[in-house]
């Protein structure tokens, strides 16, 4: 009557082909991220080491976010002039913004959501970090070799790689059933 019966393999394939595509998408994100980083590293021609100030938990200082989220605050040099770069807030009157803020030898740079993709930093107070900048305009840089953004890719490769096990074994139970 017009009901199409699917056999067991071709369910068994069907659904492989879509672990596959979900396990596929995790590990492209990783390696765009990965890809847009480096490339953005590679156009910052100055090389600058900076420290990082303190870290700050969710809820502290009037920074919102989830209740185990952690940001950085850190600081760069570049011709006798401060880059601070700290997580956004909006209120001026909090914590942050009244020991962090802009003056004649300080610019403060502000960052929306969680520093490099990870909801818990992996840098701690005082830890020296190498700062690559645009010569033009220092404001805008990246930490070579960010431990929070390698932190992300290496999460998304790994699930990617797990749920990429799944169809693999669902495509070898196909051909017993």
């Amino acid at each position: 009557m017009g009901v199409i019966k699917m056999s067991n393999r071709l369910g068994i394939l069907l659904a492989a082909g879509i672990f596959f595509i979900f396990a596929s998408v995790f590990l492209i994100i990783a390696e765009i991220s990965k890809r847009i980083s480096e490339n953005k590293i590679e156009n910052f021609q100055g090389e600058v080491e900076g420290e990082v100030l303190e870290v700050i938990k969710s809820g502290k200082d009037g920074i919102g976010g989830k209740l185990l989220d952690t940001f950085v605050v850190y600081q760069y040099e570049v011709n006798k002039h401060k880059y601070i770069v700290k997580p956004y807030v909006l209120l001026k009157n909090v914590a942050i913004n009244q020991r962090y803020f802009d003056s004649e030898n300080v610019t403060c740079i502000t960052y929306m959501g969680t520093h490099g993709m990870s909801r818990q930093t992996k840098y701690h107070a005082g830890e020296s970090i190498i700062v690559k900048y645009n010569l033009e305009n220092p404001k805008k840089h990246e930490i070579f070799n960010d431990k929070d953004k390698m932190f992300a890719y290496k999460g998304f490769k790994i699930a990617g790689s797990i749920i990429m096990i799944i169809p693999i074994i669902l495509v070898i139970v196909s051909f017993f059933v």
